[in-house]
């Protein structure tokens, strides 16, 4: 009779059980492989779609923290309670902190969670960085509006804070979110 050969668990001997990849499986990985010698992906299409799918991904979590960041900020300065009426900055200022910790958490869980690192706090910090730049462009675009051009609506608040303010903090955020904190993992991983 034969000799047995000694094969550790999970592992099958070579021609034993082995399977060849099919053609597209052999594609897919492929592509998401880097090119030899340049660390990036094989192709440019692979990798535009990937920064499609992120931007997208980056761009929905922001539509949701918008709506509460704006939503709250309305609430807090302009609301039936009127709690910080005449305060636009603190109410920014908070409604924003309420904003950042959704997006923590949902940009964290969804739109980089193959590319987070090791060392949450670590993370955290960066994130809270990276969001407190953006209070800031935003918090300027405000008091730019009623210091400098004097106009103190809630129309005004509204367009300095949440459609300038909110749109260069936005891009602040995507590039040092894509840049700086979620740098993690490896390049181009299936979502």
């Amino acid at each position: 009779m034969g000799a047995s050969v000694q094969v550790p668990d999970g592992a099958a001997p070579a021609g034993i059980g082995s399977k060849t990849p099919s053609p597209g499986q052999e594609t897919r990985r492929l592509a998401a492989a880097p090119a030899a010698g340049t660390g990036a992906p094989a192709t440019l299409m692979t990798r535009l779609l990937a920064w499609l799918q992120e931007f997208t991904q980056f761009g929905l979590v922001g539509a949701l923290a918008y709506v509460i960041d704006s939503g709250l900020f309305n609430l807090l300065q302009h609301g039936p309670m009127g709690v910080l009426a005449g305060h636009p900055n603190t109410a920014n200022v908070i409604s924003a902190c309420v904003a950042t910790c959704f997006s923590w958490v949902a940009n964290r869980s969804w739109t980089y969670r193959g590319r987070t690192r090791e060392s949450t706090a670590r993370e955290a910090l960066l994130f809270a960085f990276a969001n407190a730049g953006g209070i800031l462009i935003t918090q300027f675009c405000l008091l730019f509006t009623h210091h400098i051009l004097q106009l103190t609506g809630p129309l005004a608040d509204n367009i300095s804070a949440y459609v300038v303010g909110f749109a260069l903090g936005t891009a602040f955020r995507f590039f040092f979110y894509h840049y700086v904190v979620f740098t993690g993992g490896a390049g181009v991983e299936s979502r």
